[in-house]
């Protein structure tokens, strides 16, 4: 293994985003003529949009989203609820609905608005910024209805968008992005700085961003293209991306309840800031109680006045039932300050490791176990970063992890699917609290492969999407016919 990440605690993360929380006020149609309002300001100052489209986003991802850890069976819902239902897959309302207007109908709207406007008046970074936003709403729409408005989506002389295949978004998403990057001008000053909430205009950033999302989205083509994605997929590793912790994409919170993320803010109204509305899930305590993984400590918290030698115990998904000798979500991850991460050094690393070992780039299986081994590292560390966790102490010891990694295997000593179910189980590890990458991660890989269906689960198999909004389908006649909500995407290996 690479020297550098040969001892743990003397890594540290740096963090440099800055931002806020903001709520979507209202449900706008993308549809329509963006400039309608007129809005003078905006229309000199483009830029302004970010704020709104970056802040949306972040609040859907950390609160109207969250019941995708469940469906990754990371933690679960348990007790008389709302929170319990989502985890038979009986979805509530607010995901399709709340969450199909930011991404659609909010963000896209604003990012297309913010890109025309920049090319009227000559700002081509502010452009590609905002081009590069409408890449990530279409990954993240893709992934939650599977065939969504694309071509048409964005055209405001179509009043009803015809939808678009999996397939075709998600190699058009690629072509977003490489075409966002190739207009950046970095001799150009002109571009979103102070209302780029998580890089403040550092266009090197946003290059990394875009060819990191590029990767993930080349690594859900792969499986079903190899042909089209191989040759982008060794190029997209070749170009700069997100390696090193002090290039995650993250949104920071703050103390300030206004200005807090949204997960705590629902615990500090509704539970006087403790965690009593998630448990530990069973299958998944089970998997890392397997290879004495020391990071059980900083995912939950044993209830009061268990003592630490006591094991973590969990609650089976869809059970709706917990006692109070059941461990619970950590409070590492429901805190005013919990960031938000977008995009992380470890996921891009399992994800090289799972690409070599694929035959999708070059490299050997050495080199696939050292970004195995890397990312490990990363994650541990990117975890022992959080706040929360240096206050109380829950952090993976030096002397832990130096157990933990000598017990790790060495890929070259595996059988090839045992080498990849050994990555599998790092990367599905790695996407703990990031439900967007934990429930993609599952439905991509078919890892863990023996999960359960949840108790009195209302589907024959696990869910692979959600329904499209009922407010789009009554005002899109072209809206794509609903599939079952256990039919698998086109992306998945079972489809």
């Amino acid at each position: 293994m690479n020297n550098k990440y040969s001892n743990l605690l003397t890594r540290v993360c740096v963090f440099v985003a800055l931002t806020f929380s903001y709520s979507c006020d209202s449900i706008l149609d993308v549809n329509t003529d963006p400039f309608a309002a007129g809005d003078e300001q905006i229309a000199e100052q483009p830029g302004l949009l970010m704020t709104t489209i970056m802040t949306n986003i972040s609040s859907d991802k950390v609160m109207e989203t969250n019941l995708f850890n469940r469906w990754a069976q990371h933690y679960v819902g348990a007790g008389a609820n709302v929170f319990s239902s989502a985890d038979n897959f009986s979805i509530p309302s607010f995901p399709q609905t709340n969450t199909w207007a930011t991404y659609y109908a909010n963000c896209l709207k604003n990012a297309s608005r913010g890109e025309l406007l920049a090319n009227e008046i000559g700002e081509v970074n502010t452009a590609s910024q905002f081009k590069i936003m409408q890449a990530f709403a279409f990954y993240h729409l893709t992934l939650m209805f599977e065939d969504v408005p694309f071509t048409e989506a964005l055209n405001t002389d179509i009043l009803f968008p015809n939808g678009n295949f999996q397939e075709e978004i998600l190699k058009g998403i690629v072509d977003m992005l490489d075409e966002a990057v190739d207009n950046f001008d970095m001799s150009d000053p002109a571009k979103i700085g102070g209302e780029d909430l998580l890089f403040k205009g550092d266009l090197n950033r946003w290059i990394k961003f875009a060819n990191s999302i590029k990767i993930k989205t080349l690594m859900l083509i792969a499986a079903k293209d190899e042909a089209y994605a191989k040759p982008k997929l060794e190029s997209a590793f070749r170009q700069e991306h997100v390696e090193d912790l002090g290039d995650e994409v993250v949104m920071n919170y703050y103390e300030d309840l206004n200005n807090a993320n949204q997960f705590y803010k629902l615990h500090f109204q509704f539970a006087g800031g403790q965690s009593l509305f998630f448990f530990a899930s069973t299958p998944f305590i089970d998997l890392l109680r397997g290879t004495n993984d020391p990071r059980l400590d900083i995912f939950y918290d044993r209830p009061d006045g268990v003592v630490d030698a006591v094991p973590h115990t969990g609650v089976a998904p869809g059970s709706s039932s917990a006692f109070t000798s059941n461990s619970v979500l950590s409070l590492n991850f429901i805190t005013a300050t919990s960031p938000d991460y977008w995009v992380t050094a470890a996921e891009l690393k399992f994800m090289r490791a799972e690409a070599i070992l694929k035959g999708w780039i070059p490299g050997t299986t050495s080199d696939a176990n050292d970004y195995y081994r890397e990312g490990i590292v990363l994650n541990i560390i990117h975890l022992n970063s959080l706040t929360a966790v240096q206050d109380n102490g829950s952090g993976v010891t030096q002397f832990e992890y130096d157990n933990y990694n000598g017990a790790l295997p060495d890929l070259q000593t595996l059988a090839p699917s045992n080498a990849l179910q050994a990555v599998y189980h790092q990367g599905y590890i790695e996407t703990f609290q990031r439900g967007m990458d934990a429930w993609t991660y599952v439905r991509r890989t078919d890892y863990p492969s023996d999960r359960p269906l949840p108790i009195d689960a209302v589907l024959s198999e696990h869910i692979a999407r959600l329904p499209y909004s009922p407010n789009e389908i009554s005002a899109n006649p072209n809206i794509p016919e609903q599939k079952p909500l256990d039919f698998p995407m086109w992306f998945m290996p079972s489809n």
